[in-house]
């Protein structure tokens, strides 16, 4: 199997939001990337995101010491990742909870490993050719699936933005799917909030890799380029390049 240097640039703005409910991990030991937006329309969600962050790499970390394959321990973390949030917010106002969204990437035994909870993305850049790799958990996406919406309709939904399964959903009965990837030399790898993907487009994905190098450089880009295209959200992202050993 192929052995990658791992360059990666990452950051999170607080825009025009009054506190930063976003929360990210860089973690290069374990080659684990995390972004965890916490749901504005839910109670305290800059906790529920700070708690994704904190478990995710711990028990992903304990699953892997124990010789549990990779895509397990994904799906575990996530799990317990959630049914921790659910737990902590049982004392809230009834039909008020809290809420995160979150994806995140594993590289390990020459595999990527993506799962996403939520609208935050993941995006393969290889080649000029920019892929989707996780799908969004709205209303207004499920009713894509079904046909009832066009993508186009989807956009402009007011359900575009009305999550169905996320961390901290009392129901979340099939958990996260993790789909994995073989790296190659020259990918770059994005984790977003939707308060950077809502204001980037295809091409800005496509470009950037021969646009910017240095992978902090184009993440810094990217936030700067949501804020000034008018995202009111928080703004945070996580920019991976796969380079050859």
């Amino acid at each position: 199997m192929a052995d990658f240097v791992l360059r990666v640039g990452s950051r999170s703005a607080q825009g025009v939001r009054p506190n930063n409910e976003d929360r990210l991990v860089v973690d290069m030991d374990q080659r684990l990337f995390v972004v965890a937006d916490g749901m504005g329309g839910q109670e305290r969600g800059e906790i529920a995101s700070g708690m994704a962050v904190d478990i995710i790499p711990r028990v992903v970390q304990d699953r892997l010491a124990h010789q549990e394959n990779a895509e397990r321990a994904v799906n575990e973390a996530l799990r317990e990742a959630n049914d921790a949030i659910v737990d902590a917010g049982k004392n809230q106002p009834f039909g008020r909870r809290m809420g995160t969204t979150a994806v995140c990437a594993l590289h390990q035994n020459g595999k990527v490993y993506i799962a996403g909870l939520g609208d935050s993305r993941a995006y393969l850049i290889r080649n000029n050719r920019v892929e989707q790799l996780t799908v969004d958990h709205s209303v207004a996406q499920a009713l894509v699936l079904t046909g009832a919406l066009t993508a186009e309709e989807a956009k402009n939904s007011p359900y575009q933005h009305v999550l169905h399964k996320f961390l901290g959903c009392t129901n979340l009965m099939d958990g996260a799917e993790v789909k994995p990837f073989i790296p190659e030399a020259g990918d770059r790898l994005l984790l977003a909030s939707d308060g950077l993907t809502n204001h980037i487009t295809e091409d800005d994905l496509q470009s950037g890799p021969q646009r910017f190098t240095d992978p902090q450089v184009w993440a810094d880009y990217l936030v700067d380029t949501a804020l000034g295209r008018g995202s009111r959200d928080n703004v945070t992202c996580i920019v991976v390049v796969f380079d050859a050993a």
